[in-house]
């Protein structure tokens, strides 16, 4: 084989293989080589060209192009179906929707400035420091400070919480009385007056279970 044809044997295998590590990013050096018909340290010495990552590089840039646009077809398949994310996605790839905010802070010789460019009149300047203490907030409407938030934020919870503790107080209270309505009709005696123990309200509610299936089943007979 001449010199020539080495060289471009050669050449095809560095192209085989930039290919695969582009494509196939968890590829392993081995696989590499036994692919493209080298052996181990044919490959490791192809691969300490400086030239061959920066290959490598431009071979995936330009798959990734592609796949790109794959993407944003997806993406604008989604956002017609009604995908927020994928609304928002696209409406920010195209610049239709800008997220960013831009602030513009003066400093104190700036601020004095467009004070005194505000109309013809003459303007007493106003020795201000650099802590901004100068900066005149409107009248607050409403307290919304931390504190007043906080405050609000637990009366609201604590309201929250009493009407539960009264929807479960009601429930129990329905049901309390559904079983005295119970006993008075099976001619079982109501629980004593205190807080008694869940078994003593278990045997008593059992008492009135068994009663009531007692009735029945003297009816049926």
């Amino acid at each position: 084989m001449t010199m020539r044809n080495k060289e471009l044997q050669l050449a095809s295998v560095v192209e085989r293989a930039i290919e695969m590590y582009a494509t196939t990013p968890e590829v392993t050096h081995q696989h590499v080589a036994d692919t493209v018909g080298i052996n181990f340290k044919t490959l490791m010495r192809i691969r300490r060209d400086p030239n061959f990552w920066a290959k490598v590089y431009d071979y995936y840039m330009t798959t990734f192009e592609g796949d790109v646009v794959g993407v944003l077809k997806a993406a604008v398949r989604e956002a017609m179906a009604g995908n927020v994310a994928a609304q928002r996605l696209v409406l920010e790839h195209s610049g239709k929707l800008q997220k960013n905010i831009n602030i513009t802070i003066d400093s104190p010789f700036e601020k004095w400035m467009k004070k005194a460019e505000v109309g013809n009149d003459a303007v007493e300047a106003e020795i201000i420091n650099d802590f901004g203490e100068d900066i005149v907030l409107p009248e607050r409407t409403a307290d919304n400070s931390t504190k007043s938030a906080s405050e609000q934020l637990k009366k609201l919870r604590n309201s929250q919480n009493k009407a539960k503790r009264a929807k479960s107080r009601n429930k129990l209270r329905r049901e309390q009385h559904k079983w005295l309505k119970r006993a008075e009709l099976a001619g079982i005696e109501p629980l004593p007056a205190g807080r008694p123990t869940k078994g003593q309200k278990k045997a008593w509610e059992d008492s009135i279970i068994a009663q009531e299936m007692k009735a029945s089943k003297s009816k049926k007979e």
